[in-house]
Formats: C-alpha cells, structure tokens, sequence
C-alpha cells in the first residue's frame, strides 16, 4: 500500500478485520459479501482520507452499506455463534470467549443481540447507535440492560 496517506495503512491493518466480523456478526452477511464490502468502504476512505471526522464509524458505516447493496438487501439475522471473523480474533482464548457469548447473546431479544455484539467488536456507543439509527443514550442503556440479563444469566447456570 505505498503511496497512501500518512496513518491510512496501520488504520487499515487495524479497522479491516474488525469491519469485516461487525459485518458477519451485526446482520449474519457472508465472508466474502463482508471482504468485498469492506475492502470498498476501505477505498472510498482512502480517496477521502483527511477529510472524515471519525474514519471508524464511517467505515463502518459506508461498508454496511455496500454490504446491504452487494447482498440485494436481504440480510440475515445474527448468525448463532459466529461472533467474530476468525482471522480478528488473536488467540484462542477470544475465539472461545466469542463462541461461549455467542450462545449466551443468541438468547437475548435481537436488539440486545446487536449492540452487545457490536460492544464486542469494539464499537463505542456512539458508533453503535449510528449503526443502529438510535441515539448514543440509548445504546448504552439497551447494552446496560443487555449486560443485566446476561449476568443474571451467567449467575443462574452457575447456581445449576
């Protein structure tokens, strides 16, 4: 990636994975609609680089897009138990821990499922209710209830 703005290619290295498994996790698209998808939003960015205020959310935002776009506008719901692309997970520990929560979020109602799934790919509240078209306010407070129902859930299976 020679030639590319200053900052633009660790951004990359960084945001390409994570993009890729918020697209597979959010809304179940494929691998390779995720790829493309990302990878397109990766070179509008680059054309623009500079110039975007908060280049995370906009990617972000600009690949759901194109993935919507690249599936015909039918997406799935959250695939259960694949949180996370293989690839951004780094070790073994956080694919486990991703399969482990993937079974726990499936059970949440879907609103839950996306913005504790979109926590998981390390999204901030704020890039979460941009996804989402809801306010940072209430993203928090949807995962605040989410993380509830979740550790009353933890704290049930362990009493069994």
């Amino acid at each position: 990636m020679d030639g590319e703005p200053d900052g633009f290619v660790a951004f990359f290295e960084d945001h390409y994975p994570r993009v890729v498994a918020m697209l597979v996790a959010h809304r179940g698209f494929t691998e390779v609609i995720a790829q493309d998808a990302t990878a397109e939003a990766m070179t509008r960015l680059v054309e623009h680089w500079g110039k975007v205020e908060a280049p995370q959310a906009w990617v972000r935002t600009v690949a759901f897009r194109v993935a919507c776009q690249l599936a015909g506008h039918q997406h799935k719901g959250m695939l259960a138990g694949q949180l996370v692309d293989p690839r951004a997970a780094h070790d073994l520990r956080a694919a486990e821990l991703a399969l482990i929560a993937g079974t726990v979020i499936a059970a949440l109602p879907r609103r839950q499922q996306e913005v504790m799934t979109l926590t998981l790919v390390d999204m901030t509240p704020s890039e979460i209710a941009e996804i989402l078209g809801c306010t940072p306010a209430q993203a928090r407070a949807i995962l605040a209830h989410a993380r509830r129902v979740l550790r009353n859930a933890i704290r049930m299976d362990k009493e069994a």
